[in-house]
């Protein structure tokens, strides 16, 4: 009856709705504190030295920290986070569950005095909380090892004393783009290249006819960066142009904020998963290879394929033969699949738009569909040129080093079997893993073998442009194989996560709550009005929960933080392993290294809401071009004291 009140009541929703999402616009500057702070020079020397802060880079710079290296961490915008302070949305979502794409394991103190209900993200976390973790990395690595507004031009080849120089320059911000005062960095031990090479540029949006739609009263906007902040989406007509994660996630805020139907407008159909099928990937037991039993794979793809079916939605046209189209990644949304069944969400595809018109657009195949708002979301163009413009590297090895000491941490292509190991698909699963086992190499306490494994002649290697999931995870199946100190990092990432993820919410309470929500998802399309549940789409995941309790094994031996308690009954597949104090590393006697030589450089309406401050995307810029200039040879000469970098070698391109 209250609701039927509310429904009744256009204020009383406006106030709800207004309280209830007004934690999510996230102003991203204020969120981390001092993003206004003007750029600081970094040191003139550091045992590692990160290139970027996004979350790649904040957990590669912890991880080093907690090996007892001392760090700098460069970034070129003013303030971190990466994707999260630059293109995401308040309305974003992680793409993975929340255990997958936690960084509570890296700072377990902090979330465990925190406790309640800020011990754990919500699944699927919202941006806000994502920033908010940045924040917390940020201070748990230390802010004066932070250096925003710097701009890294290059990476130079170790010189035969062991160090690498990363050359650097100030932003001017005054200057919009210029560049003020010129520093070199010697990096002792190591450098981190984690500059994200798949989200550049976003693409420009050139069909013809976006003036005439605009002047009939439409909206075209990117979905990017809150540029739909203020979008009023009740009994809109929406078009969505792409099929990727941006595309996706602006059809589901759509659907959940009152728009009267949603059109997926793309050349392929992608790939679109229930958030069940995500949540038991990481869930499941895992053999010792880091594999699931296959037999779970199956039935659950059969469930998944059923799902399709019922609900209307466009299958990918790969399938069976393959999850998902090359390029492509997979979606996680349950909103996708409940509004097909309510007819409030459909596809055209293959199909792109030919022309904005009043009113509408027009279709390459003459069809015309209504539209209010129109999101292009057609993608970014790729960073795929930067790593080897600022490293001079051409390939990378299999275990992400591009020479001895110098890392690429960035995501790449998930292709085929990359879903059946423990990373998932989080990106940051994967750099949790890498980073420990790169900062365990540069420390004392690296086994005999593990630096040569890592980056050594004979690791298989690829093109820094056609990187793909599946080299990562064979690499890291070796490495796991060969050394026990790598067994252990890994074997103590999934037991951390295993435990925080049941002790949030096992995999029986996450599934009732999960079913219910399915329901619920009914009455939010349905305007607040409940459907029956012989009109509801059929929730074909009961009995998921059946195989995803870890097998009787020895148990965990230390839970961090506030899930201790209510793990009495957890069973890991391998037990949780402290590690010992960090270790000073000192250094040591480094055979010189060949220095790598550079490759060419290729070539809304109005709305009621405030729009929270939006940075500035991160913007691929050319390369240096001449030899090393005069500014760097000085500093150069200063730091190494020694005779200068020969030209001929050290050549920007």
């Amino acid at each position: 009856r209250r609701a039927a009140r509310l429904f009744v009541d256009g204020e009383a929703i406006e106030a709800v709705a207004a309280e209830m999402t007004a934690p999510q616009r996230v102003d991203k500057l204020a969120a981390l504190g001092d993003g206004e702070a003007p750029p600081r020079l970094p040191p003139a020397e550091v045992d590692v030295v990160v290139v970027g802060a996004g979350l790649c880079g904040l957990v590669a710079a912890l991880a080093c920290k907690k090996r007892g290296l001392s760090v700098a961490v460069l970034e070129r915008r003013p303030v971190a986070g990466g994707v999260w302070t630059s293109f995401a949305n308040s309305t974003s979502q992680v793409n993975s569950s929340e255990g997958g794409y936690s960084a509570r394991s890296l700072v377990p103190a902090v979330y465990a005095a925190r406790g309640g209900a800020r011990g754990a993200n919500r699944d699927h976390s919202p941006a806000h909380e994502i920033v908010d973790d940045v924040a917390v990395l940020v201070d748990e690595i230390g802010r004066d090892s932070i250096y925003r507004g710097v701009d890294v031009a290059r990476v130079l080849p170790r010189s035969p004393d062991g160090r690498t120089a990363v050359l650097a320059r100030l932003v001017d911000v005054a200057a919009r783009g210029g560049f003020a005062d010129a520093a070199v960095t010697l990096a002792r031990e190591g450098v981190v290249v984690a500059i994200n090479d798949r989200v550049g540029v976003p693409r420009p949006l050139e069909t013809p006819g976006v003036a005439a739609f605009e002047a009939s009263g439409g909206l075209v906007a990117r979905g990017l960066a809150d540029d739909l902040a203020g979008c009023d989406w009740r009994g809109k007509r929406v078009v969505i142009l792409g099929f990727g994660a941006f595309a996706v996630e602006n059809a589901r805020t759509a659907l959940e904020h009152g728009a009267a139907e949603v059109t997926v407008v793309a050349r392929r159909t992608g790939t679109v998963c229930p958030k069940i099928i995500d949540y038991l990937n990481f869930v499941k037991p895992w053999d010792d290879h880091f594999a699931h039993d296959p037999v779970t794979n199956v039935k659950q793809m059969r469930q998944w394929q059923k799902l399709y079916q019922a609900s209307g939605a466009t299958q990918p046209e790969c399938w069976p033969a393959q999850i998902k189209h090359r390029g492509h990644t997979i979606s996680v949304s349950d909103v996708w699949f409940v509004a097909a069944h309510m007819g409030k969400l459909k596809t055209r595809v293959p199909a792109s738009v030919a022309a904005f018109e009043a009113g509408g657009v027009r279709l390459d195949d003459g069809h015309f569909l209504p539209a209010d708002v129109v999101v292009a979301c057609i993608g970014f163009e790729r960073n795929a040129t930067l790593c080897s413009a600022l490293t001079g590297a051409a390939a990378v090895k299999d275990t992400n080093c591009l020479a001895p000491r110098l890392i690429y941490l960035a995501d790449a292509e998930i292709d085929e079997g990359a879903f059946n190991f423990f990373f998932g698909s989080s990106v940051l699963e994967y750099a949790k893993f890498y980073s420990d086992v790169f900062a365990l190499a540069l420390s004392d306490a690296s086994p005999a073998g593990l630096p040569e494994a890592l980056w050594g002649p004979t690791v298989p290697e690829s093109s820094v442009d056609d990187r793909k999931w599946s080299h990562y995870i064979g690499a890291a199946r070796r490495l796991i194989s060969q050394f026990a100190q790598v067994r252990a990092i890994a074997d103590d990432q999934v037991a951390h996560r295993t435990a925080h993820m049941w002790g949030s919410l096992p995999p029986t309470t996450w599934l009732a709550a999960n079913r219910q929500e399915w329901s619920e998802l009914h009455t939010r399309l349905n305007g607040g009005v409940p459907l029956s549940p012989e009109q509801e789409l059929p929730y074909f995941f009961d009995e998921a929960a059946d195989g995803a309790e870890p097998p009787p094994a020895r148990e965990a031996r230390a839970v961090s933080g506030d899930v201790a308690p209510r793990l009495s009954r957890l069973r890991l597949s391998a037990p949780l392993r402290l590690s010992s104090p960090p270790t000073r590393r000192t250094h040591a006697s480094d055979a010189p290294l060949t220095p790598v030589s550079p490759v060419p450089h290729q070539q809304s309406p109005q709305g009621r809401r405030k729009t929270p401050r939006s940075l500035p995307a991160f913007s691929p810029r050319p390369p240096l071009a001449g030899d090393v200039p005069g500014v760097w040879h000085a500093a150069l000469r200063r730091a190494l004291r020694t005779q200068p970098y020969r030209t001929h070698v050290y050549t920007f391109v």
